[in-house]
């Protein structure tokens, strides 16, 4: 597959050849540094639609993403997902380096949006809108094996992409919901006892999260700060 080939022919230090025995290597360096609340960072790196990169470049990519965010001595694979209609690759990232110190992620949202747009350039590819990554619940080790998994990812990861990426686009409430439940999700408000709405989950394939299990990005007052209105609120 692609991300064997991308294992294989990068200077990754994962060798495992299954995803349990890749999240086992993660683990290993878990050790180190036991008390951290979360080590591993996932990251998604997609193209607009109808815009394409070839194996090659996105492996550029990736390598470029590792180097200037400081992931030059940890383990990390990458995954390019091939079942939406855009182009799009994973980065699923250890932050406890081989040394056993943690990767900081100072200014990294910055530092990020800085390297794409640097990518962007160099590829001559459109903007995009900014990622919300960086606010994202961390990855349960089965969900880092579903990660590792071509064309496959968990209901929180699925819900953080689709969920993150109708926000950019859509403010207005009645057509956020409509949007995602086209894409299979069902949005559901909370009300608290006055009637004002005091929170949202997200169901996906029979499962329901609610917004802040997928991340602070993702709770009703995070989503009204990043523009969503409820049309009733005036």
């Amino acid at each position: 597959s692609w991300v064997r080939r991308c294992v294989k022919e990068t200077d990754t230090s994962v060798a495992g050849e299954s995803p349990r025995q890749l999240a086992q290597e993660f683990g290993q360096i878990r050790v180190l540094r036991e008390n951290l609340s979360r080590s591993v960072c996932h990251v998604s790196i997609a193209l607009a639609p109808g815009e394409s990169l070839s194996n090659d470049q996105w492996r550029d990519v990736a390598a470029a993403y590792l180097e200037n965010m400081g992931f030059g001595n940890n383990q990390y694979v990458v995954v390019r997902h091939t079942d939406k209609d855009h182009q799009h690759i994973h980065l699923v990232i250890n932050r406890i380096s081989l040394d056993g110190n943690v990767t900081s992620e100072s200014n990294d949202y910055r530092r990020q949006e800085k390297l794409m747009r640097q990518l962007e350039r160099a590829y001559g590819l459109q903007k995009v809108a900014p990622s919300l990554d960086a606010e994202r619940k961390a990855l349960s080790r089965g969900e880092l094996e579903h990660a590792l998994r071509p064309g496959e990812a968990s209901i929180r990861m699925r819900l953080q992409e689709l969920v993150g990426k109708t926000i950019q686009h859509v403010k207005s409430l009645s057509s956020y919901t409509r949007i995602l439940a086209s894409q299979g999700v069902e949005v559901r408000l909370h009300q608290a006892k006055t009637g004002k709405i005091s929170g949202i989950s997200f169901a996906l394939n029979g499962v329901s999260m609610k917004g802040s299990d997928l991340g602070k990005a993702f709770t009703w007052n995070s989503l009204q700060k990043q523009g969503l209105h409820h049309e009733q609120d005036g």
